[in-house]
């Protein structure tokens, strides 16, 4: 006899619903774990801004946001030993310009074989300051005004110490120191040689009127090296500046003259030193 057929749709009901129980259960395990997760992520900070913008985002820059610092961060901060005190930087003094040059420097003036060029003085200052004599011979020289003063005074002083000063050669044309210069080319040999003794016409400290050539009253030493043997160079050399005289051709001098311990040269007014600024400062 067959045994009944009634149970088998029991069993296969019984499986099914396992079955679906079991799958509603994974269901909720795996939205349970979403769930989780998203939460979780929900407190991490935002993405810095660079790493936005290197996503191809367009959104505006977020504000600065403070996060919190790790417990064991906090700690390694806490043990570091304290940074030594800054040393004080070193105070520098500030550069100031020197008073005693000029605030401008003298535009560059082309030379002549060593020599600076000069005009001619104006007539209107030239005026008498004393004779040059030599036995039968003499002749008057002139010099600036400003010059002249100085001079006379300067002379009047040293008379009074037993010596004696006396003009050899003051204000000199550009006619005048043509025929001397031609004169030293012809004894010479050449202008260059010329040139170390006496200026090209142009070129004479004598045409302004501010140069003297100073003899005393020993006839052979007149523009001659031996004058600085004499007792009138000694004072000049101690006293000439007193009255704004100073040589204008001492020995190795930078313009490549011979040394003339007989020219002097007047430069205590403005106007003096302004026409030998260019000399003075070679």
């Amino acid at each position: 006899m067959k045994p009944p057929q009634t149970k088998r749709p029991l069993i296969r009901r019984q499986t099914i619903r396992v079955i679906f129980i079991t799958l509603c259960s994974a269901i909720v395990v795996i939205v349970m774990g979403l769930s989780g997760h998203q939460s979780k992520n929900a407190g991490l900070a935002p993405e810095p801004a660079f790493q936005q913008a290197s996503l191809g985002t367009s959104q505006s820059t977020p504000q600065n946001t403070l996060q919190p610092v790790p417990a064991s961060t906090a700690l390694a901060f806490d043990k570091m030993p304290p940074s030594p005190p800054a040393k004080p930087l070193p105070i520098v003094p500030a550069k100031l310009p020197n008073p005693s040059r000029e605030s401008t420097p003298t535009p560059s003036i082309q030379t002549k074989l060593g020599h600076f060029p000069y005009a001619e003085a104006e007539p209107d200052r030239l005026v008498d300051a004393g004779r040059f004599v030599r036995g039968t011979y003499e002749r008057s020289e002139q010099l600036d005004r400003e010059a002249d003063q100085a001079f006379r005074q300067m002379a009047a002083a040293a008379k009074t110490q037993g010596i004696f000063l006396m003009p050899i050669s003051g204000f000199r044309t550009i006619a005048d120191q043509s025929e001397l210069f031609r004169k030293q080319i012809a004894r010479r040999g050449s202008e260059t040689e010329a040139a170390r003794a006496s200026a090209p016409p142009g070129h004479s400290e004598h045409h302004t009127g501010y140069a003297i050539d100073i003899g005393d009253s020993q006839s052979d030493t007149d523009l001659k090296l031996s004058f600085q043997d004499t007792n009138a160079y000694q004072w000049l050399l101690a006293n000439a500046a007193t009255y704004g005289f100073e040589q204008s051709f001492p020995a190795n001098n930078k313009q490549g003259i011979n040394f003339e311990p007989w020219h002097w040269r007047y430069v205590s007014s403005p106007r003096a030193s302004q026409i030998f600024a260019a000399a003075r400062q070679s």
